[in-house]
């Protein structure tokens, strides 16, 4: 037998044709990726090739925006009354707006959104309440705006001298963390009332998709079958993707699985030239080095850039979310819990933080399981934000990506 003589270069052996098959493949089919990546991952704020311009396009909520405002436009104008809540309702839908320092008042399309596509039957089951958090309410734009008759109930502040009167500090003082805290509880307790068995809580600059009712019917329906008789805190109908990917505190896991996927890799090329000898030039140690030590490793590197949202997205339906979930946009509470959370909100009116971040602290100390419903019933829209100067950039990025490619 003939053997093929060994090109040798500075003392040292050239790779041979099939180790320079495998990495030219590979790298051919790495960039192909590379390129694919870079339009899929687009809309992905976890992912390297993350596009502002792409993910923050408005594509579906420009729509929904547009329904929305053509829906208070023709009720305005028409003579014939929308049904309302009637009995006990199945969810109270709180809203409490305050007016935006801009002419813009996103409350509008809040609203219109929550009403455009409700049918009759379903407008009976749902008790609408949106909130005026003003001392006086006509400091607020839609004051008496005809469109408000809509709801079942507008909502004014009827307490105490004495709430009144700090309620008014507040508002004077710009003490957004405690005025917001009590407006909380305050919607809460009056939903509670209205012998709903949810009350849902949704901040006044979002847009509902489509259908958004029966979505979240269905989910509640899932989640008392799974849930029986044990306590929950919420299900959030509002997420950011940006707080889902990639977590410094989960590196040694992720590098376990990258292990893992070495020592399978290696094990099978290894079993594979020893059942069958006719692979042994092609997988030479050191092609397989190559495959173990390059090329895996450039794959597991892609797959990370491509991002959390891209390559392990959550599948439609509810899904756990005691970590990682923002923010406060949409929450739809059972009824069992509000009264405990109304309690927990008066014992934080001087406490330093947001609604948000006391029902995470409340819910850890408590053991309670939170939710969230994929896909996102809401987007925010919110451009200036409620809580003064300082805010409106981190509002324009509370951002639900995946909404946006719902279609219309």
């Amino acid at each position: 037998m003939r053997l093929k003589p060994r090109i040798v270069l500075d003392g040292r052996e050239a790779p041979s044709p099939s180790t320079l098959w495998t990495l030219g493949f590979s790298a051919l089919l790495w960039i192909a990726t590379y390129q694919y990546f870079r339009f899929a991952s687009a809309r992905d704020p976890t992912s390297y090739f993350f596009s502002e311009a792409s993910g923050y396009e408005r594509r579906y909520s420009l729509y929904r925006e547009q329904q929305a405002y053509d829906f208070l436009r023709d009720n305005n104008a028409s003579s014939v009354s929308f049904n309302k809540a009637q009995g006990e309702p199945f969810m109270c839908v709180g809203v409490a707006t305050v007016a935006r320092t801009s002419d813009q008042q996103y409350v509008r399309g809040t609203i219109g959104s929550l009403l455009q596509d409700i049918t009759q039957l379903e407008r009976q089951s749902i008790y609408l309440m949106p909130f005026i958090a003003h001392t006086n309410p006509h400091d607020h734009p839609i004051n008496e705006e005809p469109w408000l008759t809509l709801a079942d109930r507008v909502l004014e502040y009827d307490v105490n001298p004495e709430d009144l009167a700090m309620l008014q500090l507040f508002e004077e003082g710009h003490h957004y963390r405690n005025k917001s805290m009590y407006d909380y509880g305050y919607l809460l307790d009056k939903c509670h009332q209205t012998g709903a068995s949810w009350i849902a809580m949704i901040e006044d600059d979002v847009l509902a998709r489509d259908g958004w009712f029966p979505r979240a019917k269905r989910a509640l329906q899932v989640l008392s079958d799974r849930q029986g008789s044990k306590p929950w805190l919420y299900m959030r109908i509002f997420y950011t993707e940006g707080l889902l990917g990639w977590n410094d505190e989960e590196w040694l896991r992720y590098f376990g699985y990258s292990l893992v996927c070495f020592v399978a890799l290696s094990s099978v090329l290894l079993l594979s030239r020893s059942r069958f000898p006719r692979l042994l030039r092609s997988l030479s140690n050191t092609n397989i080095a190559v495959l173990g030590l390059v090329v895996l490793p450039s794959y597991i590197i892609l797959y990370f850039m491509a991002g959390r949202v891209t390559v392990q997205p959550f599948h439609a339906g509810v899904h756990e979310m005691n970590r990682f979930g923002c923010c406060s946009q949409g929450f739809v509470f059972p009824r069992s819990i509000v009264p405990r959370l109304v309690e927990r909100t008066k014992r934080a009116m001087d406490e330093d933080y947001y609604i948000d971040m006391l029902l995470e602290r409340w819910a850890d100390a408590e053991h309670l399981q939170r939710y969230v419903l994929v896909p996102s019933l809401l987007q925010h829209v919110g451009g200036k934000s409620s809580k003064g100067w300082g805010y409106d950039e981190n509002a324009v990025t509370t951002w639900n990506f995946g909404f946006e490619d719902h279609p219309p």
